[in-house]
């Protein structure tokens, strides 16, 4: 049912939230509330020193699927002083391994742009 799903969805979003704040400190900013009863499973992420479309080109050549924009929400950018941010949703069909892409993935783009 969907309890399950949701509580699959909890799971593997405080995964995400620990493992890129391990991996990445501040160097990764994730918003939007801490409080996993309170978010869905969509991390908005900007990675320090590159642009989100930038982010998002790299992650696509390692497999990994990401959507970069201001994703509608133009004056909630200009409040978080970002002009775009990479967005990975997490749901049902995804798992611990497609989290640890992710990180590796923003860890090879922060490799190459050397930031």
């Amino acid at each position: 049912g969907m309890d399950v799903v949701r509580e699959h969805e909890i799971a593997l979003t405080d995964y995400a939230l620990r493992t890129l704040k391990d991996r990445f400190g501040d160097q990764l900013s994730i918003h939007g509330p801490t409080d996993l009863d309170a978010r869905g499973g969509v991390l908005s992420l900007a990675l320090e020193g590159v642009h989100a479309h930038d982010v998002s080109q790299v992650l696509d050549e390692h497999g990994v699927c990401v959507r970069a924009a201001h994703h509608c929400a133009k004056p909630l950018m200009r409040r978080l002083g970002v002009g775009a941010t990479a967005r990975a949703s997490l749901y049902l069909y995804n798992d611990t391994d497609d989290i640890d892409a992710l990180a590796d993935a923003l860890e090879a783009t922060r490799r190459f742009f050397a930031v």
